[in-house]
């Protein structure tokens, strides 16, 4: 008996310490976390980049890639999660939500959902269009690519997969802090208009504040995930090449340093949020802080990554409690928003419209038409009334929508097309990691407007201590100003579609979702928007055949040798004979390489998307300008004081289309010179 009593006495103890150990490493691992990331770049040449709103600013080329970066947080057990993934887009569309999970869902089931998944876009405005369903079939849309489209939903799907399957236990730190000089209010007028009182409780015009989450496993950081509001538009509407601008070069920047130090799977997303009104052109005149708008651009993202760097380095706060989201779809064109959000008694929002001062674009970033529109405008103009009735390809807006509009004069009644120009029903949520609340909407929000957000959201959520705005995401449609901003009708007033109560409908509907989620309680289910996904007529990428170089020329031929020796510090450029790269188009294709030699052997040194090289296409006069015209490839290397003395030579990767239709690939290799 004394044996057994010691054995079963023993068994319990193990038991109990097994149990204990057990506790306490949940309690250092409290959550399961994962990243991936993915190439989503698209077609280099001939399509109009979104943004600026410009016919005439069609892509030429590369400089930083687009990717999209997710990552996964769950709770223990698995059951719970959110999914947050950043994209270097100028906007997601709810079709790319609901494409990319019905590719999910195909692998995992019914894993992610809309409810669970965050897809955010940068909004960019040096990428090119082309993936909209919405609107592409009018003349205010582009039209639809679905090689482009595919790209961006299998690259989304991909990074989503990695970070599902990267799961596995981890920590999570969070810090917040100030990003210095990272942009200014390009509508401080309309910011004025709101009450003194609420602007008395900011020091600035702008959030200048960083939110950051830091991602550890075993002991190692493997990624950061962080939200600040600035408007990625140091590249400027003359630009014509694709790229992430400031927030993709901090990304870029911040994984670079962390892959140098061995981490090659670590991903950084630098999220957007309430940005509507933050410009990051200082100067407030569509220039930055840098002689051009490359050096601004690397200015205002190494300003991003630094600020990010001292959060992620001194991030000690554990995010501890549950992970769970609230979703819903609202229909925006008519909300009865209640006297506790309008201060003035029950209001409504109308359906969708633009006001004059949209066309004029914002005069501190560009674009628009600033000929005949200007920011301000708050009367009807006959000449524009005849121009619109004449030429918008939409229903006049009625009497009763004007009103409700006031004082926005009306130039585009999006609204009232059949199906709407722009979607009216709307993907809205608030996630909770935690003590961070994450508010989910597909708009541009104004500064003030972000701040009136995270009030609600905190004053419906005890416990939740830290809150972050994801603008652009899960679905795109206009701009979100207060009531007070919307009145003096700014480029950001006029874009806010729903009329003067937009905000607060917004607003309301935040706080409801958020006090669901902080009661444990379902969200009421609501009617989905319209998938507009089969309504579209596609317009393949590419051409029906590259011509060949003219004269005895071949594909791949040089045009533009390098020199035998250059001082490190200059710039390398080199061209070849090349097709249109839209023909075979693949988000992750390579299209130039620099390479070194190393011990008798050539070696990828850099490549395009690495913020040294720069790749260009264009016609010249003796091939002619049609679309099938064979078009040289320049590449320009920047060769930075550090580049190793040696040799190197530069590889381009082109294709061209045979009247066949087959797509040949080929390389074309420089010749070799030196780095002194």
């Amino acid at each position: 008996m004394p044996r057994t009593s010691v054995s079963i006495g023993a068994i319990l103890a193990a038991v109990l310490a097994a149990v204990l150990a057990g506790s306490a490493h949940a309690a250092e691992q409290p959550y399961l976390v994962g990243r991936g990331m993915a190439d989503i770049t698209g077609p280099p040449v001939g399509i109009m980049m979104l943004g600026y709103v410009r016919p005439d600013q069609i892509a030429e080329g590369l400089h930083l890639r687009q990717y999209a970066r997710t990552f996964i947080v769950a709770e223990p057990d698995g059951q719970r999660r959110v999914a947050v993934v950043t994209t270097d887009l100028q906007s997601v569309t709810h079709s790319l939500v609901l494409s990319v999970l019905d590719q999910l869902q195909s692998v995992l089931g019914d894993v992610y959902r809309v409810d669970n998944v965050i897809i955010a876009a940068t909004h960019t405005h040096a990428v090119p269009g082309g993936y909209w369903q919405y609107g592409a079939d009018t003349a205010l849309g582009t039209p639809f690519h679905p090689e482009h489209y595919q790209a961006i939903v299998d690259g989304i799907a991909e990074s989503m997969l990695a970070a599902h399957r990267d799961l596995s236990p981890g920590r999570i730190l969070i810090a917040e802090g100030e990003v210095e000089a990272g942009g200014a209010n390009r509508s401080r007028t309309a910011y004025l208009q709101n009450p003194e009182q609420e602007r008395q409780r900011y020091s600035a015009d702008v959030d200048t504040h960083m939110t950051l989450l830091k991602f550890v496993r075993d002991g190692r950081p493997i990624g950061q995930l962080n939200w600040h509001a600035v408007h990625p538009t140091s590249m400027s509407q003359k630009n014509r090449l694709i790229s992430s601008d400031n927030k993709g070069y901090a990304a870029y920047a911040f994984e670079r340093a962390e892959r140098a130090g061995g981490d090659d799977a670590f991903v950084a997303a630098f999220a957007q949020s309430n940005c509507g009104d933050v410009t990051p052109n200082l100067t407030l005149d569509q220039r930055g802080p840098g002689k051009d708008e490359f050096e601004s651009t690397k200015i205002m993202g190494t300003r991003q990554c630094e600020a990010a760097r001292r959060l992620f380095d001194a991030a000690e706060e554990e995010v501890a409690g549950a992970v769970d989201m609230r979703a819903a779809y609202v229909d925006l064109s008519c909300v009865p928003v209640a006297d506790a959000f309008t201060g003035c008694g029950e209001q409504s929002t109308c359906p969708s419209a633009y006001g004059y001062s949209f066309a004029a674009g914002s005069n501190e970033d560009g674009g628009g038409q600033p000929l005949l529109f200007r920011e301000g405008m708050t009367k009807t103009e006959g000449l524009i009334e005849r121009m619109a009735k004449t030429f918008v390809p939409l229903p006049p807006p009625s009497d009763e929508l004007r009103r409700a509009h006031q004082p926005k004069p009306i130039l585009f009644a999006i609204g009232a097309a059949d199906p709407p120009a722009l979607p009216n029903v709307l993907p809205l949520g608030v996630a909770r990691i935690g003590q961070l609340a994450i508010v989910v909407g597909p708009a541009e929000y104004t500064t003030m407007s972000g701040r009136r957000f995270r009030d609600a959201v905190k004053q419906a959520m005890p416990g939740v201590t830290y809150v972050a705005v994801a603008g652009y995401a899960n679905d795109y449609c206009g701009y979100v100003a207060t009531r007070e901003e919307y009145e003096v009708q700014h480029y950001e007033g006029a874009s806010t579609l729903f009329g003067p109560w937009t905000q607060a409908a917004y607003q309301q509907e935040f706080a409801r979702l958020a006090a669901d989620l902080a009661a444990g309680r379902a969200s009421p289910p609501s009617d989905p928007p319209l998938d507009v996904r089969r309504t579209v007529h596609p317009v393949p990428l590419g051409t029906r055949y590259d011509e060949p170089p003219p004269g005895d020329a071949q594909y791949g031929d040089a045009v533009d040798l390098p020199e035998a020796t250059y001082p490190a510090g200059s710039q390398v450029v080199c061209s070849f004979w090349s097709g249109h790269p839209q023909n075979g188009y693949e988000a992750a294709r390579q299209y130039a390489v620099v390479e070194r030699q190393v011990d008798g052997r050539w070696q990828p040194y850099l490549a395009d998307g690495d913020w040294e090289v720069k790749v260009r296409w264009k016609h010249v006069p003796e091939a002619g300008k049609s679309a099938q015209a064979a078009r040289v490839c320049t590449v320009e290397w920047d060769a930075s004081q550090e580049t190793p003395a040696g040799m190197y030579r530069v590889v381009h990767r082109g294709v061209h289309k045979t009247p066949d239709g087959e797509v040949h690939a080929f390389a074309a290799v420089s010749r070799e010179f030196a780095i002194e």
